[in-house]
């Protein structure tokens, strides 16, 4: 008997990290990694449950930066160059180790592994993107949109148009790409206020993701708390996430990713063996970078790493995958008895979790969800749409301004390391409003002009940025990004402003930051 349903949503977001001016940039190298280490996985748990009649349903948010990368022609060919190179390493460490039993199958595993990964890639014709559609398409995939940029729309309130501009862009984008208007929106970092509702239901959204302390200090009080939707007052409905399900696999103490037999994510060939060697396979530079060939398990609190075991690691995953399993179900069991419709446990988390820093995570989704299907449980799983579907009448209640970063609210992206960030993009969606509001008949160099200005300060928006600096990752190269985005904005204005279009700076910029081709300024314009 379902006495509950489950959600499983992954949000899928990359910046924007197209860099065809450089000859081997690093941080495309984020891209490829989560292709091949978490969407690409994922493709085949999917794949795979649908061959054998898994009538599942799953989540995603796939962000438009995301998207229009994974739809770029000169970034596929990229990866396939990326891809065959990580093969042709295996292929050497299965000759390098051959000596070493516990060492020559594991290189083994890692050969077949990338070689799989290249056969999914070919069979989707080299674009992933066809996978997700395909998925959508038969009703297992309920892709979700989110901003633009991954702008964190509360602090770009005080522009209301850029805000405007984020969610409407990311819808555009959306219905570009996938065919269809969406339902459902993940907004960057689940950060919420007051201040979105209207725009959100401008675009047709009718329902978002939040925090569960958005949910918890809700007015008036949430009648089921996180596990049932509520409803704005406009009618879009939100759905708050389950803090017991995240906890035990966020967690860095308790969480699953951390057990000792699962693979140790800081030990990578590409650090350990001769530069003379491995050379070839990494950054031309000759930066040592990580090549995903990784032989240690995580082992225990010592630098003394045992090498992985990936059958002991399968059976820790099947473990993990019944807890799991029992606990929704004990979940379920719970809140049910104490509400007059079927609790929703919402159970959101980043797909890059899943296969880059938890090597193991696709096959745990594949576990759990077969575990469900398998099962005469009390649940099923469900998409928070279909969820309404099924409950169409939810509490009306107002949540309260939250996200899911530290402390609940917007100060990992809003801080002395970074609130310097702020003044240069707010001026600049000034400045893009004003441009938008004079120039309502432009010329054809106008408005490609305008359209380029619109591309660079979205941007120069996106959260990752302030998001890089406060947590001293990769900080320059963060920095360089929205000072460069910023630069080629003023340059832009100025050269409208001034009827000084540099034609040839234009095209550079175009083919540069090519984000976005059927953006319109117009959409900056106010509405007074």
């Amino acid at each position: 008997m379902t006495k509950g349903y489950i959600s499983i949503i992954l949000h899928s977001h990359m910046p924007f990290i197209r860099h065809p001016n450089l000859k081997d940039p690093l941080e495309e190298r984020w891209l490829f990694e989560g292709i091949s280490e978490c969407y690409i996985p994922l493709i085949e748990v999917y794949d795979k449950l649908i061959k054998d009649h898994m009538d599942f349903k799953i989540t995603m948010s796939i962000t438009p930066t995301l998207m229009t990368m994974l739809e770029d022609e000169y970034l596929n060919k990229r990866y396939l160059k990326y891809l065959k190179k990580s093969i042709a390493l295996s292929e050497k460490e299965i000759n390098r180790t051959k000596y070493n039993k516990e060492l020559a199958v594991l290189a083994k595993f890692y050969n077949e592994r990338l070689s799989k990964i290249l056969d999914i890639y070919r069979n989707y014709d080299y674009n992933i993107m066809n996978a997700f559609r395909k998925f959508d398409k038969l009703g297992y995939l309920e892709v979700l949109t989110s901003a633009a940029t991954h702008g964190l729309l509360p602090l770009l309130a005080i522009n209301p148009e850029s805000v405007n501009a984020q969610i409407g862009v990311g819808v555009q984008c959306y219905l570009e790409y996938m065919g269809h208007p969406p339902h459902g929106i993940w907004l960057p970092e689940c950060a919420y206020t007051h201040s979105l509702d209207p725009v959100l239901k401008e675009y047709g959204i009718d329902y978002f993701i939040s925090e569960n302390k958005a949910i918890i200090n809700a007015s008036p009080k949430s009648r089921y708390g996180v596990y049932a939707p509520i409803s704005l007052p406009n009618g879009i409905s939100v759905f708050g996430r389950d803090i017991e399900s995240s906890y035990q696999v966020w967690s860095d103490f308790k969480g699953y990713p951390g057990d000792f037999d699962y693979r140790e994510f800081y030990r990578d060939i590409g650090y350990e063996l001769p530069l003379e060697y491995i050379e070839p396979y990494i950054n031309e530079d000759k930066v040592r970078i990580d090549t995903g060939i990784k032989y240690y398990r995580i082992t225990g609190n010592t630098d003394n790493k045992e090498y992985y075991n990936r059958k002991i690691a399968m059976e820790r995953i099947k473990e993990h995958g019944e807890h799991f399993f029992k606990c929704r179900v004990e979940q379920i069991d719970k809140f049910s008895r104490h509400m007059d419709q079927p609790p929703i446990i919402v159970c959101p988390y980043d797909t890059e979790l899943f296969g880059h820093w938890w090597f193991e995570g696709p096959d745990f989704i594949d576990e759990f969800i077969r575990k469900t299907m398998q099962n005469n449980c009390n649940y099923k799983l469900i998409s928070p749409r279909d969820y309404l579907k099924k409950y169409p009448i939810v509490q009306c209640s107002s949540p309260c301004s939250s996200s899911w970063g530290e402390n609940g609210d917007f100060s990992v992206w809003i801080n002395p390391s970074n609130q310097w960030i702020y003044r240069k993009i707010h001026k600049c969606g000034k400045q893009m409003v004003r441009l938008s509001n004079t120039y309502k008949n432009p010329t054809d160099l106008q408005r490609r002009t305008l359209n380029q200005a619109a591309r660079e300060l979205m941007l120069a928006e996106s959260s990752d940025w302030p998001f890089i600096i406060k947590n001293h990752t990769a900080v320059e190269y963060a920095v360089k990004r929205i000072n460069n985005h910023v630069d080629r904005f003023n340059k832009l204005y100025d050269s409208i402003t001034k009827d000084a279009i540099d034609l040839k700076y234009l095209s550079q910029l175009e083919k540069l930051d090519n984000i976005f081709k059927s953006i319109d300024y117009k959409i900056y314009q106010d509405s007074k």
